[in-house]
């Protein structure tokens, strides 16, 4: 297989030119042409930058970060080792007051000096350890302040912009496609679908995993059940042991292993990452009491105000960590991914706090009772006479019932009623996040159970970090080191080189043709296992594709459609895909039902009896509200000047693609329906080569 080559490379063999704007007034090279070498970090820095508002937003923000970890280290200390907690009780007088406890105390007489402070020998390596990592981030920080220089010069200087906030990432995107033969050319074309590979390599191949079932995230546990699990930390040792670490599989930012890349390797492969993902793990438990330290001590700094102010915001919900991979699209960047999650979040809690429990509600009634009862007499005493607040454990007690009256309150059923059934609130979460999380009945106990694990409570995600630098060891060896094999597999059968990209996903390329599951594809034609050479150089192998080379939930079929949205100017690589994307947009657009009748159908199947018939009529409910949701969608379209199009145009064919899969599911099936531990096909021997541009 041929080797990789950055666009910054020049040669007559490669046929891979590179311009470059003239010297600067002393005759040296640019600042930002040192890092064009390796476009994947480049591009990301630019597109980072744009997202964080520019330099000194980043620089501030990085600033403030370690002024705050030095904070949180040093404060930490001061009260362990500098505060006279006898005297701030008042179980001692001062020492300047001699032995009377009534006079007033002043901070001063609080404060121990630090000469005074013994440390525990475990204290000092704490504060090595922490200093070490400061130092770290100290330098991390400075090498970031001159890249982002460097990147500050060139949005200037190519990009022709001054003030990053004034301008969209489409038009920052639309620039630095237009001034390529600025800065940079490759035989071909860069277009919008290059720059999203680059910047999103590997966040593609981690959808992938997810999505072929290959992530360690789904846990059984005694007495619990089926749990769904994924911390930022075992989310970044994943990344360190696949894309960014010294062993990884990745030899650079844009290029996996050639033994990767062979089947006659697989097996040592594998053991190579069985044996690298046995060492984090070890190493992770080696630094398990320093992160486990730090997690509590940011979780308590963070939060601690919070459940002073109001508790009840620790019951509120939020996207989890899982949902940002499971719901993401391939070659989404993460505002668009956000924007999207912001836009279904109403939806969500409408749709969460529609459940309720009878047992929990019934324990909650009379927590609150009594909770609401106790502090209440508190209230009145302290009204009465304010002496009373100074009385032992007095303001403690009332804390623990504003809190307890709080959680309470959070487990009771609202008396306002909805204005949206259950079912329709489960189609405006699906207009946004656009994939199901379940094939439950909305209103039923295991979609609840199913969507707590995409819109899981604030506290709970807080209780899943504080576990991770125990539990991501635990998953390491036990979950993660076993699918070696099959990781291994799926990076050789699922990666594709393209030529002036590098190493890609397969899905990456949103190839319609080849990869699109039957179940979702619009236009039912029969699949070919093959992958048909796309270069002028049809001397190239191609070897054949695995029979389970597509995706699963709709995830190629949605990415296409929400890419060529997001950018209207990209030209998609072959024609099936264009089709693909008209088809869909365009039937996702017209009323093929009139709304009355849609009304009425749905009214007389809500009425209905059940009867042996009720799977069947569900099938035809499901439908009618599929189509009354698109009717909603094109009203908002033609009626409210506000609405942004293509996102009603990507909702639409969310929802079109959904009820097509619905009604076809049944119809077109795999051959074998895989789960986690199913291992990947091996039959291909190497990564495909393509070459897309032209």
């Amino acid at each position: 297989m041929s080797s990789y080559m950055s666009f910054a490379e020049i040669g007559d063999d490669n046929h891979v030119l590179i311009h470059v704007l003239p010297d600067d007034h002393k005759g040296s090279p640019r600042s930002w042409q040192q890092y064009i070498h390796d476009l994947d970090y480049f591009f990301s820095k630019v597109y980072k930058y744009h997202q964080r508002c520019g330099f000194a937003c980043i620089i501030l923000s990085q600033v403030l970060e370690l002024i705050q970890f030095a904070f949180v280290v040093l404060f930490t200390l001061f009260l362990i080792h500098c505060v006279d907690y006898a005297v701030l009780f008042k179980d001692k007088a001062p020492p300047t007051h001699g032995t009377s406890t009534n006079s007033k105390v002043t901070i001063a007489d609080c404060i121990l000096p630090l000469k005074s402070a013994t440390f525990h020998p475990i204290e000092v390596i704490v504060l090595i350890f922490a200093s070490l990592f400061w130092f770290l981030k100290f330098i991390k920080m400075v090498q970031s302040a001159i890249i982002y220089m460097a990147i500050k010069s060139f949005y200037v200087e190519v990009l022709r912009v001054n003030d990053c906030s004034q301008y969209t990432w489409q038009d920052i995107q639309t620039r630095l496609v237009q001034a390529q033969h600025l800065c940079l050319i490759q035989d071909g074309y860069l277009n919008e679908l290059d720059i999203h590979n680059r910047i999103l390599r590997h966040q593609n191949y981690l959808i992938a995993l997810l999505n072929k079932r290959l992530l360690p995230v789904h846990f059984k546990l005694p007495i619990i059940g089926e749990v769904t699990y994924l911390s930022k930390g075992l989310q970044y040792n994943i990344e360190l042991l696949l894309f960014k670490g010294p062993f990884a599989l990745f030899e650079n930012n844009w290029k996996l292993r050639d033994e990767i890349k062979s089947a006659n390797n697989r097996q040592i492969c594998a053991e190579k990452l069985a044996k690298y993902c046995l060492i984090l793990a070890c190493f992770n438990f080696f630094l398990f009491p320093f992160t486990f330290l730090w997690q509590i001590l940011h979780a308590f700094y963070a939060n601690a105000e919070v459940l002073k102010r109001d508790p009840s915001l620790l019951g509120t919900r939020n996207w989890s960590l899982y949902s940002r991979v499971y719901c993401r699209h391939f070659n989404e960047l993460d505002h668009q991914l956000n924007e999207r999650l912001n836009k279904g979040y109403k939806a969500a809690t409408k749709y969460m706090n529609s459940f309720t429990s009878p047992l929990m509600e019934i324990l909650s009634n009379h927590v609150a009772f009594i909770s609401a009862a106790i502090l209440s007499v508190l209230i009145i005493l302290t009204a009465y006479d304010e002496d009373v607040i100074t009385i032992e454990h007095v303001i403690t007690v009332m804390t623990g019932c504003g809190l307890a009256l709080a959680i309470a309150r959070s487990f009771m059923k609202t008396d306002m009623p909805l204005k949206h059934t259950q079912t329709e609130l489960n189609f405006h979460i699906l207009e946004h996040i656009h994939y199901k999380s379940h094939g439950y009945s909305p209103s039923s106990t295991q979609a609840y159970q199913a969507m707590s694990t995409l819109f899981q409570y604030k506290i709970v995600r807080i209780f899943e970090e504080l576990i991770s630098p125990v539990v991501t060891p635990y998953i390491l060896v036990k979950h993660f080191l076993p699918k070696s094999l099959e990781i291994v597999d799926f990076f050789r059968n699922y990666s594709v080189e393209v030529q002036g990209i590098g190493d890609v996903c397969t899905f990456a390329m949103m190839n319609i043709e080849k990869n699109g599951n039957p179940v979702w594809k619009a236009k039912s034609e029969e699949r070919q296992f093959t992958i048909k050479p796309m270069t002028l150089n049809a001397s190239v192998q191609v070897q054949p594709v695995p029979e389970n080379l597509v995706t699963e939930n709709g995830k190629l079929e949605l990415s296409l459609i929400n890419f060529k949205l997001t950018n209207p100017t990209w030209q998609p690589y072959n024609e099936q895909q264009q089709q693909f994307i008209d088809y869909v947009t365009n039937k996702a657009t017209i009323r093929e039902h009139n709304e009355e009748s849609i009304m009425k159908q749905s009214l007389s199947q809500s009425t209905s009896t059940t009867s042996p018939q009720t799977s069947i009529i569900g099938d035809k409910k499901l439908e009618s509200s599929y189509s009354m949701e698109r009717s909603k969608l094109l009203s908002n379209i033609m009626h409210d000047e506000k609405t942004d199009e293509k996102s009603v145009v990507m909702s639409l064919s969310t929802l079109y693609l959904h009820e097509y899969a619905s009604t076809h599911d049944s119809e077109i099936k795999p051959k074998d329906d895989r789960t986690e531990s199913d291992p990947l096909l091996t039959a291909t021997s190497s990564s495909t080569r393509f070459d897309l541009h032209r």
